[in-house]
């Protein structure tokens, strides 16, 4: 039953008999608004120096590594601020994938409010890959030229509604 909270549409009790019972839309909310903190506290993580100093020291072939992923001399593209904005873009991506699904769903029975409502495994394997898939756009001015692409089109779509 408790398996049904991350891949069906049950509304999830956060795997404890005596939490109260829940609106499925509240429950909603409160998963969204989990992956949000989740990445946000990711990015801080990643932001930090202590954390790359700590790469350098703990992994042994992490020059090799760097030099094998295209990640500058020194990481330097898998931590700091550039990771950050690849890893918050990838959040975005993600987020307005979901608006751009839930747009009209006009009864909390149709086939695309079942998917919106549940399936928390499956947003967070894709979440992870949208955010990882980020860090394999090939240099930084594609990055930039998709992120404003992808600025402009949610403005003027925004602008359209």
């Amino acid at each position: 039953m408790q398996l049904a909270c991350c891949c069906g549409t049950a509304a999830c009790s956060l795997c404890c008999k005596c939490c109260p019972k829940i609106k499925q839309s509240t429950s909603t909310r409160f998963m969204y608004a989990l992956y949000f903190i989740l990445v946000t506290i990711i990015c801080c993580v990643m932001m930090s120096t202590t954390v790359a100093n700590e790469m350098k020291t703990h992994i042994p072939f992490y020059k090799q590594m760097c030099k094998g992923l295209q990640a500058g001399e020194m990481c330097e593209k898998l931590v700091g601020y550039s990771a950050v904005y690849k890893v918050c873009f990838g959040m975005a991506c993600f987020f307005f994938l979901f608006f751009l699904f839930t747009i009209k769903i006009n009864s909390s029975k149709s086939c695309r409010a079942y998917i919106h409502n549940g399936f928390w495994l499956v947003k967070l394997i894709l979440l992870a890959a949208m955010c990882s898939g980020a860090f394999f756009i090939p240099d930084q001015d594609t990055f930039l030229n998709g992120m404003s692409f992808l600025f402009c089109y949610a403005a003027l779509f925004y602008t359209a509604l």
